[in-house]
């Protein structure tokens, strides 16, 4: 009897990696994916890194595969687009070893700015394989397949898993830890490995990526046959004859909406892309309507559209093109709330929530209490509504700064947009200042190029990175201003001054954040700047350094005076700590919350906090 352990989805995908035998697992921390590499970093024989961008993970792990050596990639969805440019050029060129891209979706955009649908990318324009697990056991197989046919067909294979199949956690089965038995060996093939416009005199002139891509086209064929015999995809009987396709995680909601309401429907579940055609036209024969269950995009729903009209099979398909929410989470109750629109003498069977008694109100997005950003937000906070700056804002911790009480940086997009955004602010001509804020190491992923840009064009911007030593938004993976790496062995921490300095910054001033009066000093000196000034304020994470010991600040025991207290909440909607309440128009610290950093000190005028 094979041995089970309780796992999460991300841990099974990497247990499954390293059952096939990987050897090489690269990666960008980003929440629902990051634990797969964790998990695989366990294993000494296995080099895991984190990178300093998806791209250059996915490049790491090619390399290793045309050495014959299997490699994998990992990423979330939004780190997929990072990495589009050089996806689109292995997909011509093909691979050796056995290669795996996990991208991890996040329907509902629970810890990403979109719900973006990365089957749009990997499979309809790059044309590759995916994959897409309905839960963890399933997230498991499909990696350890994925390394096969990734040999049998020199094709990188994707696994698509969304947010609650890397988060949920089973019994999965454990098997044999295995490799693909080859001995790494760089072989050259220059016709197929060096992405050129050039002409191959062998194809009679034709041109060399027109080449890749006709032998990227005569792979299809493959494929579908393999989707077509593939056991991620299966026929369920059922009563009616309304058929329920369920794609991925749309499977788990289908069973238990089953399960619930007592009744088995004809389901079609399917885990892959391509779609296996005689398989899908075989379930359709049968029935008069199909309702297609995926996350999140209907991509499954228009290829079904496609495949029928070509076969001229007449049934009428529905799904996330509006017979479902165009939007969000697909979830139990959606399958519910749609199998009772379909068989109205179900609705009976559907649960009904009872409604809450109680008003509960909206969570605000905030630093935790002691966070060495607050004490920067405050500062620049000051400095922008005294002279009117725009501050444009970045991916990470203090993004939270853009929401209230702060409301702070006025732009949040993607990975590095903040100095590029700062420096168009500044070419549109306005008279404000303009500053933009950056994390650590979301400035090595993809900022360092927005402010060499910024630089070298002269800008008048001061551009502001928050180094607290870690990728603390993610669960505290160390990148290349980090002294360690995943498995905590020394590394060589690039020191963010020197480098901005090294890049021609006017300045380049590393602050405490905890000391306020010394951020705002650097603020007043950087904005009369020309150019880009630019301005570190480093401390470690306080969650990270509670652990470690390093907390970045001497403790120091609080108290209000409340008759010294004249209630004019700067420290509430200004500071915003959460460890700081008002009521009786007057400010009160909570003791247990308090964790003694002493910011709030320096902010109340009045003296009131000692």
């Amino acid at each position: 009897m094979a041995k089970k352990e309780y796992l999460m989805g991300n841990e099974a995908m990497g247990r499954g990696a390293v059952e096939k035998g990987v050897k090489v697992v690269a990666g960008y921390p980003g929440t629902p994916a990051s634990e797969v590499l964790e998990y695989a970093a366990k294993y000494a024989d296995v080099r895991v890194e984190w990178c300093i961008n998806e791209k250059v993970a996915l490049e790491i792990a090619l390399g290793a595969s045309l050495c014959h050596t299997r490699a994998m990639a990992v990423m979330k969805h939004n780190g997929t687009n990072v990495a589009l440019d050089f996806l689109m050029h292995l997909n011509y060129t093909g691979v050796r070893g056995g290669l795996v891209l996990i991208s991890g979706d996040d329907p509902g955009g629970n810890s990403s700015q979109n719900e973006e649908d990365s089957r749009i990318i990997t499979h309809l324009d790059a044309h590759l394989p995916v994959f897409d697990p309905w839960c963890p056991q399933e997230a498991k197989d499909m990696v350890r397949a994925a390394f096969e046919l990734s040999e049998k067909t020199e094709l990188c294979f994707i696994v698509r898993p969304v947010m609650r199949v890397c988060h949920a956690r089973s019994q999965v089965s454990l098997e044999e830890i295995t490799g693909n038995g080859k001995e790494p060996f760089f072989t050259d093939d220059r016709s197929r490995f060096i992405m050129s416009a050039v002409k191959e005199p062998e194809a009679g002139g034709v041109l060399r990526p027109v080449i890749r891509h006709r032998w990227l086209n005569k792979k299809q064929p493959e494929l579908l046959q393999i989707m077509e015999d593939s056991p991620f995809n299966h026929v369920e009987k059922g009563e009616g004859n309304i058929g329920l396709v369920a794609c991925g995680i749309g499977y788990a909601y289908v069973r238990e909406a089953e399960k619930i309401l007592g009744k088995k429907f004809p389901v079609l579940k399917l885990g892959t892309l391509p779609l296996p055609g005689d398989k899908v036209a075989g379930f359709a024969h049968r029935m008069n309507k199909l309702v297609v269950y995926e996350d999140s995009e209907p991509i499954v729903e228009g290829m079904l559209k496609e495949l029928f009209y070509d076969r001229d099979i007449k049934v009428e398909i529905v799904g996330r093109s509006g017979f479902l929410p165009m939007e969000g989470e697909l979830s139990t109750g959606i399958v519910l709330k749609s199998l009772a629109a379909l068989y109205p003498e179900l609705e009976k069977s559907v649960p009904r929530t009872a409604p809450l008694e109680i008003k509960i109100p909206v969570r605000t997005r905030t630093q935790c209490v002691g966070c060495a950003y607050r004490g920067l937000l405050h500062a620049l906070k000051l400095m922008a509504r005294k002279t009117h700056g725009v501050v444009t804002g970045d991916i990470g911790c203090y993004d939270a700064g853009s929401f209230l009480p702060l409301e702070l940086q006025s732009t949040i997009y993607c990975m590095g947009s903040s100095i590029p955004m700062a420096t168009g602010v500044a070419y549109s001509g306005t008279k404000q200042p303009v500053f933009s804020i950056i994390g650590d190491s979301t400035f090595f992923h993809n900022g360092v190029l927005g402010l060499i840009n910024a630089i070298h064009n002269a800008v008048d911007m001061v551009a502001i990175v928050c180094d607290n030593r870690t990728t603390a938004m993610t669960g505290f993976q160390p990148h290349p201003g980090s002294d360690t790496d995943i498995t905590g062995r020394p590394a060589v921490a690039i020191d963010i001054a020197k480098l901005a300095t090294a890049a021609g910054a006017t300045s380049a001033r590393t602050v405490n954040p905890y000391n306020i009066a010394e951020v705002a000093g650097a603020l007043e000196k950087a904005a009369k700047e020309k150019g880009v000034s630019v301005i570190i304020a480093s401390s470690p994470c306080y969650l990270l350094g509670r652990r470690n010991g390093d907390i970045g600040f001497t403790p120091r025991k609080v108290s209000l005076n409340p008759d010294l207290c004249n209630g004019c909440k700067i420290c509430i909607e200004y500071f915003g700590c959460p460890a700081i309440h008002f009521s009786n128009k007057k400010a009160t610290i909570d003791q247990a919350a308090c964790v003694e950093c002493g910011m709030c000190v320096a902010v109340c005028q009045r003296g009131a906090i000692t």
